[in-house]
């Protein structure tokens, strides 16, 4: 009897045993999935269809949330009001008829690849996107990819745009607009290989370099505009174009460009004008060429007028292809000119190098070495080629034959100066080895010696 009891108290145990085991165990499986739970999964923003458009409004809600894949036909698709959002990869493979997407007022916004994307058969008309009010974080490569007719941005942020972030077909002439925007980053080749019809870059920041390849083997069919856009450094061939119609560079400054900035194969006259040119290169805007399709007889004109440009070491003279006739007008220098580089021989004399011969009048150096910044940039600090070799320069080469007789002068008093110490300095020590030294009375005694003549006798003289 007793050992029956003991063997059901046994498996009682043993059983109850396990049934706590479990149920420890299965608490910890659910608290770890609904932690990690909490953490991965986001909800998704609010999407309510209407007629014709899908519009998502994330009521400026402080959670991260996700657009859901979207199902159905629809002209446009309006994201609106979100502190956080994130659209994954394909959420709109399921939509047809998409012809416009727009986000306004939109934080953090993070477009994964293919976040942007529809299929082919989804819509036979290119998608518009626009970008109002939207601070991005990040635009992932190929976020943005397929049939793009039209993008974007105005008064917004961009973090962080990669590599082949903007894939467009190349059957789409795309108009890309940028108003308003700071760019805080762009890699290289995040606009590669696109057929536009338009880029107008305006009222723009950008808050680090641009790097190589940043816009590359891009074809412009109509213009390329560059308007108040402020930039640091710009490296070698950051926009280069394979093909532009009309080229429009204006109102901009730039910290430093380096080497062959611009690459552009134009098929109109281009326009450089207003523009500030800190630290440049020489062959800045030497990349500048005829396209192989223009066929006229007549030469393309660069017109480059009212622009400023700073050389950080030596004063270079700008060169440009010899394809384009160069018209200059008001060229300023942010450099003293250096009165070397001119030739006396010739009446009245002029700057040696040919550049600067040939647009002499219509250059002009700052005369201010030291010039405070709010005035530094001011056209009466500046100071005609012409003016200067005539004038100034002259009074520099007075100065340097006076400069240079004063240092003869000098040298030749020097010499006499050091002869004369040269021969007194040789008198005194001749005068040194004939010196007789005489004794003090207070150091040595006289001696006086007496002779005393003991036989003497008479002294003959004999006559």
């Amino acid at each position: 009897m007793l050992t029956m009891i003991k063997r059901n108290w046994n498996i009682a145990y043993s059983y109850h045993g396990i049934r706590i085991w479990t149920t420890l165990l299965l608490s910890l499986i659910l608290a770890s999935q609904g932690w990690t739970g909490a953490i991965a999964v986001r909800r998704n923003v609010s999407c309510i269809p209407y007629e014709v458009q899908f519009t998502c409004d994330c009521a400026m809600s402080d959670e991260d949330l996700v657009l859901p894949p979207l199902i159905g036909s629809a002209y446009q698709l309006e994201i609106r009001n979100c502190k956080s959002l994130t659209i994954e990869s394909n959420a709109l493979k399921d939509t047809q008829h998409l012809h416009k997407i727009t986000f306004k007022n939109v934080d953090d916004l993070v477009l994964n690849q293919y976040a942007l994307s529809l299929p082919d058969y989804s819509s036979s008309t290119p998608l518009i996107l626009s970008f109002e009010k939207v601070k991005v974080k990040l635009i992932d490569s190929l976020a943005i990819n397929g049939q793009i007719e039209e993008i974007t941005f105005i008064d917004s942020y961009l973090e962080t745009v990669r590599p082949f972030a903007f894939n467009i077909l190349k059957n789409n002439a795309l108009r890309f607009t940028m108003d308003k925007v700071r760019i805080h980053r762009i890699d290289p080749q995040a606009f590669k290989k696109l057929v536009v019809e338009k880029i107008d870059i305006h009222d723009c920041i950008f808050l680090t370099n641009v790097p190589s390849k940043t816009f590359y083997d891009i074809e412009v069919t109509d213009s390329f505009s560059l308007n108040n856009v402020r930039f640091r450094t710009v490296h070698s061939k950051a926009f280069s174009f394979k093909m532009i119609s009309k080229l429009t560079v204006a109102n901009n400054y730039f910290e430093a460009v380096d080497a062959e900035w611009l690459e552009a194969f134009v098929t109109k006259s281009p326009q450089i004008r207003d523009n500030y040119f800190g630290n440049t290169s020489d062959i800045a805007f030497k990349a500048i060429r005829v396209h192989r399709d223009y066929g006229s007889s007549e030469k393309l004109e660069l017109r480059f007028s009212n622009n400023t440009v700073h050389f950080p070491y030596d004063v270079q003279p700008l060169e440009f292809n010899n394809e384009l006739t160069l018209n200059i007008k008001q060229l300023q220098y942010d450099n003293p000119y250096p009165c070397t580089d001119y030739d006396t021989n010739l009446q009245p004399p002029r700057p040696r190098t040919e550049f600067f011969n040939h647009y002499q009048h219509n250059i002009f150096f700052r005369q201010q070495a030291d010039t405070s910044s709010s005035h530094r940039h001011s056209k009466e600090n500046f100071k005609a080629l012409h003016e200067i070799v005539a004038g100034d320069c002259k009074r520099f080469s007075y100065w340097i034959y006076i400069i240079i007789g004063i240092a003869i002068l000098i040298v030749v008093i020097a010499l006499i100066v050091a002869i004369a110490c040269w021969h007194v300095s040789k008198k005194r020590k001749a005068k040194r080895k004939m010196d007789i030294i005489q004794p003090e009375p207070r150091t040595y005694k006289e001696t006086q010696i007496v002779y005393q003549i003991e036989n003497a006798g008479l002294l003959k003289t004999d006559f």
